[in-house]
């Protein structure tokens, strides 16, 4: 299985290792499974931080650097044929779900509404919790 790692999730996974996304990125990461992440999460995660966590910048680049060895960081397209990103109501969620698509991941690991009520055909999109429950059931 292939999965993709939104910025909500790695954000919170930093900020709150214990809590469920903190779980779920640990598995994740910990499993043979393949993760990857988008480039354009790469960059919403620095202007993120600079903006909400301006004294934890380095704080982000040092987790980056530890996440780094255990993902594969994929391109964000423009323009995915057949994918109608128009499912997904906050336009800012669009690079997501194309690099998703273009990257052949069978699940999108998020904790954000729109994607989460996307109802998107494929990728399917699944909460951290709902990651941990399908990898512990394996």
């Amino acid at each position: 299985m292939k999965y993709l790692l939104d910025t909500n999730v790695i954000i919170s996974a930093m900020l709150f290792p214990t809590g469920t996304p903190g779980q779920a990125y640990d598995l994740a990461l910990t499993t043979p499974h393949a993760i990857v992440v988008a480039d354009y999460t790469i960059t919403e995660l620095r202007k993120v931080f600079r903006l909400k966590f301006p004294n934890r910048q380095a704080d982000l680049e040092q987790f980056l650097d530890t996440m780094v060895p255990g993902i594969t960081i994929v391109p964000t397209p423009a323009v995915v044929e057949g994918v109608d990103v128009e499912r997904v109501r906050d336009n800012k969620d669009w690079p997501i779900v194309r690099a998703a698509v273009a990257a052949h991941v069978d699940a999108i690991i998020t904790g954000d509404k729109d994607l989460l009520d996307a109802e998107l055909p494929s990728p399917s999109v699944l909460t951290p919790a709902a990651f941990l429950r399908s990898l512990t059931r394996q």
